[in-house]
């Protein structure tokens, strides 16, 4: 299942459909956007096996060119595109079950240039949980704890995880570098 209202914060059960999911999307990204993909990511606490998530799927896709970025196509399939909030000089794509864009279920992160940091940070971020079940139940603590206290306030959860997040993409780089 996918689907959470804009502004709340509820988390829930690992869904291992949520795998199904993003190869469905991937499919219809690779569909709509073509050659001028470079790589297509599932990034997220949904790609992160056995913690709660909110049901929202997040994709990291890098791209080749902005001018040659089918926003037309992306809509046609239901997608409501807008510049990139977290990363000014990229783009994004989200999708909503309701005409008033209350209930959102996918968001598409389009980065322009190759080796994106903030692409790798968000898959290094899941690699490393996804391989250390004990730091991945730490962070599900985390999210669980900060859900409580911002359940109407995703921004307010959000930061909340940023302090976390940081340390274990700088854990994950370190661990790379000693391979």
């Amino acid at each position: 299942m996918l689907g959470l209202n804009v502004k709340e914060v509820i988390l829930i059960e690992h869904d291992e459909d949520w795998a199904n999911q993003y190869q469905i999307t991937k499919k219809e990204i690779e569909d709509i956007l073509g050659d001028n993909i470079l790589s297509i990511h599932h990034i997220g606490s949904t790609a992160i096996k056995g913690i709660m998530a909110k049901p929202i799927l997040d994709v990291g896709v890098e791209f080749r060119s902005g001018e040659r970025l089918n926003v037309a196509g992306m809509k046609a399939v239901g997608y409501i595109y807008r510049k990139n909030i977290f990363v000014p000089e990229d783009h994004a794509f989200f999708k909503y079950t309701d005409e008033q864009h209350n209930i959102g279920t996918h968001h598409i992160h389009c980065y322009v240039e190759s080796n994106s940091e903030p692409l790798k940070a968000n898959i290094l971020f899941c690699e490393y949980l996804n391989a250390h079940l004990e730091t991945a139940k730490q962070y599900n603590d985390l999210k669980l704890e900060l859900a409580s206290v911002y359940s109407g306030d995703r921004v307010a959860y959000n930061q909340g995880k940023t302090d976390f997040i940081n340390r274990i993409v700088s854990l994950a780089k370190n661990e790379l570098l000693v391979k």
